[in-house]
């Protein structure tokens, strides 16, 4: 359950972190001629507040999980 939970939080972190470079990089009218030609979603509040969302989490998750030590898995371990 740990390395799922892990994994999550990496997933969301490497997520927000994607979408605030979506919306906030520098060459903003790069990433929006690029998002027009294929088809994906002009870079927007709404994608800036997902990826910050999505930081928030992920970090929450990951520093929960550095704070915290697994449980022993041992008979009689404490």
């Amino acid at each position: 359950m740990r390395y799922l939970a892990t994994a999550l939080g990496l997933f969301l972190l490497l997520f927000g972190l994607g979408c605030l470079n979506y919306t906030k990089a520098a060459g903003l009218q790069g990433h929006t001629d690029f998002a027009i030609e294929h088809g994906l979603p002009k870079p927007s509040e709404g994608i800036l507040f997902t990826g910050a969302g999505a930081i928030a989490s992920g970090a929450g998750i990951l520093g929960y999980l550095a704070g915290t030590r697994p449980r022993s898995t041992k008979p009689g371990a404490s």
